[in-house]
């Protein structure tokens, strides 16, 4: 099955739909030609920041409800199109909020309603994750995810993103708690822009259950093996790490040594349309540049199915 667990859908928009809604709402990225070079890493961009910058760039584009609609059912779309069984997608409404002063619940079932219609109509299964934007600091963190589960069942999970190096997670540890009392899954943006030091913050304040990234681990012996033992699964994405400059280059990239080291691997995209990537060409083309293998490829779409949150994947 080919299966991808993190996958944001502020980096899914696609170029042509961009410039389309820019050029009906006279946004700056009106010009095709502009939006690409704006919205499209080509290679390294020096830094997590700088690579963010592609990813929300187009945020502000889609100024209506509908255009998040039309967001979600062309992510799905799109990820149905490059054979995917099964997707989670996971979004930030108080973001989309602070680009476009939309109401973040309007968001919420706008792109519930999208990607539940699209996955009905070409069969693939998907389920969505809230994000909390830690850089609006704790006091709206409570906020943040009070909306979300206030859309409880629209959601499997809930995230936090945004500077990893800023506000520390333990500062997040109430809102969390709220959501893993009301029934939800936690995955945690750690170990890619700070260090190790931030995975066990995501573990031991935030109860991660999956880590975004993670690769940060390998700095730490005895955090791979708590990784390890309680099969927490790092959501790897080999091109985005690259292009934020979190690897050095695929050949350099620690997901050997990860999984040498017996922690739980999934092969996840992040962010297809800023890196220009599909997840099977991550595969075929990103994986076997990093030094995997068919068994080590194998054992790691093993192991997103096992690490799944939403849909039963036994069919």
């Amino acid at each position: 099955m080919l299966i991808d667990l993190h996958r944001h859908l502020e980096g899914t928009l696609r170029v042509a739909t961009t410039v389309e809604l820019a050029q009906r709402y006279r946004h700056r990225l009106a010009d095709p030609e502009f939006a690409r070079e704006q919205m499209v890493a080509r290679g390294p961009e020096g830094g997590l920041v700088p690579f963010l910058a592609k990813v929300d760039v187009a945020v502000s584009a889609f100024q209506r409800v509908e255009d998040w609609q039309r967001a979600a059912v062309e992510c799905v779309e799109d990820a149905a199109a490059d054979g995917l069984d099964y997707l989670e997608i996971r979004f930030c409404p108080a973001f989309i909020a602070l680009e476009t002063g939309l109401d973040p619940e309007a968001v919420m079932d706008a792109v519930a309603d999208g990607a539940r219609a699209a996955s009905a109509r070409t069969g693939l299964k998907i389920a969505l994750i809230g994000i909390v934007l830690r850089d609006l600091g704790p006091e709206r963190g409570q906020e943040q995810m009070a909306r979300l589960l206030g859309r409880r069942d629209l959601l499997c999970a809930v995230d936090i993103a945004g500077n990893e190096a800023g506000v520390p997670a333990a500062e997040f540890a109430a809102p969390f708690r709220a959501a893993r009392e009301a029934g939800l899954h936690i995955t945690v943006h750690a170990g890619e822009a700070a260090g190790a030091f931030s995975v066990w913050d995501a573990v031991n304040h935030l109860g991660a259950e999956r880590i975004g990234h993670g690769i940060r681990s390998v700095e730490d012996p005895a955090l791979l093996e708590l990784l390890a033992a309680r099969d927490i699964t790092l959501e790897v994405s080999l091109t985005s790490n690259v292009h934020s400059s979190s690897a050095p280059s695929y050949a350099e990239h620690p997901v050997r040594q990860l999984l040498r080291a017996g922690v739980p691997v999934a092969l996840c995209t992040d962010d297809p349309r800023a890196s220009g990537i599909t997840l099977s060409g991550e595969y075929a083309a990103a994986a076997p540049q990093a030094g995997l293998t068919a068994a080590d490829l194998q054992s790691i779409r093993t192991q997103a199915r096992r690490a799944a949150f939403g849909s039963d994947l036994s069919g």
